[in-house]
């Protein structure tokens, strides 16, 4: 190889974006040991042990992926897509293993999938190859067709588990792919109005009844200067003016352990020992870190015990108990430095499936790091969604660490198909 190829290839080799992404890894194993420390098990069986093992192996399958042709990820998008389907419906057959009445892992013996997680890759290689070549338009509704189809076959066999939190990941990536497959934000608008009909509506306050009435204004508003065809323009009118009614049956519609973590969430001191104890718990570690934390290790909430699923779920109040203020914002700026790394990938070459691919891996990082970190300090109903490189997971630690590979990839290999 001549020496100014290499160069040119080492440089497009992100340093600080594998950094950043090592150190997040080091916190997640340290914060998982300094939560589980006091259990009695063999050092093979211990929470932060396998963490590591789940990263190394995360690590080969990263360094695998960046030496893939972008082509052949292209050619193996549907395969896989028809595989994580039927993933998904073993879960829900008896096969799959039921843990606190949801089935969403596969016992392998030596470890447990979790097949929605590699649902998540596959589907956003696969929606990503088809809207690269297929841009969506509101004002061809049938752009939108396949796309449908592709989302709502894994979402519905991830709801059905029942896991709400991880089915609105792939509404998630799909909004922003629609985005980067040619919707202005108008469009955007347009799509999120009815949801956001029924949030303004949900509430019984004058401000929220008027907010959802300007809401119903401005999308008339923008209907008519889109232009848009006139079956469209009655269906989005008919939406919002249903959804702003559909409240209680979306209320209804929810499992009852959902509902019960919305109603944790608008008021925890309601069971405090029951639904609401994971939440005041985690309150009170966060809080009682104060600027800097009671040191490693030193967790009054975690080791004692009172702090549930503190490895896991709760793995940021640990954070905020054992680092405090300083600590959380150290984790915060590190996220924010791995996202920035990874977005701007997307500006280094002009295929849209290398942008597709690149901003999908960001929102699902980003999506769980926002629900993730706000329901551990009250700001949205509790959920059974990890924390990036930080919460203890096998599967997860894969994904994260697939989909890490996936972002050196497209710009190890962009331009080089």
């Amino acid at each position: 190889m001549k020496p100014g190829r290499f160069l040119h290839r080492s440089l497009k080799v992100d340093w600080l974006f594998l950094g950043v992404t090592f150190a997040l890894m080091v916190c997640g194993v340290s914060l998982v040991y300094s939560a589980t420390a006091n259990a009695e098990t063999p050092l093979y069986e211990s929470f932060w042990f396998k963490q590591i093992i789940y990263f190394l192996g995360g690590c080969l399958l990263a360094a695998g992926i960046v030496f893939l042709k972008i082509d052949w990820l292209k050619r193996i998008s549907a395969p896989l897509y028809i595989v994580s389907l039927v993933l998904l419906c073993i879960v829900l057959s008896s096969v799959g293993d039921v843990t606190k009445g949801a089935g969403r892992w596969i016992d392998l013996g030596f470890f447990k999938l979790q097949p929605s997680e590699f649902a998540k890759i596959a589907y956003l290689l696969t929606i990503s190859y088809w809207l690269s070549n297929h841009p969506v338009s509101l004002h061809k509704i049938k752009t939108f067709a396949v796309p449908f189809l592709l989302f709502i076959v894994p979402f519905a066999l991830v709801l059905k588990q029942p896991d709400l939190s991880t089915a609105l990941v792939f509404i998630a990536v799909t909004y922003v792919a629609f985005f980067f497959a040619g919707l202005t934000l108008t469009d955007m608008f347009l799509l999120a109005s009815p949801v956001l009909s029924v949030l303004f509506s949900h509430s019984q306050a004058l401000v929220f009844q008027v907010l959802w009435g300007l809401l119903i204004c401005a999308v008339v508003f923008a209907l008519v200067r889109r232009k848009l065809p006139k079956v469209l323009t009655v269906f989005f009118l008919a939406a919002n003016i249903l959804a702003g009614y559909a409240s209680s049956m979306v209320w209804n519609m929810l499992e009852p352990h959902q509902q019960k973590r919305v109603n944790t969430f608008l008021d925890p001191m309601s069971d405090p020992l029951g639904d609401g104890y994971q939440v005041l718990q985690s309150l009170t570690a966060i809080g009682s870190g104060g600027l800097t934390g009671k040191g490693f290790g030193q967790g009054t909430q975690t080791n004692l015990a009172f702090l549930p699923e503190e490895h896991t779920d709760f793995i940021f109040s640990v954070l905020g108990e054992q680092f405090g203020f300083a600590g959380c914002f150290f984790i915060l700026v590190l996220y924010a430095l791995f996202l920035w790394r990874a977005s701007s990938t997307c500006k280094m070459f002009t295929d849209p499936f290398i942008t597709l691919i690149t901003m999908g891996a960001c929102t699902i990082f980003l999506f769980h790091i926002i629900v993730n970190i706000a329901m551990t300090v009250g700001l949205m109903p509790v959920t059974g969604l990890p924390l990036p490189f930080l919460s203890y997971g096998g599967s997860f630690a894969m994904t994260c660490m697939v989909l890490v590979g996936g972002i050196l990839c497209m710009r190890y290999q962009g331009n080089r198909q």
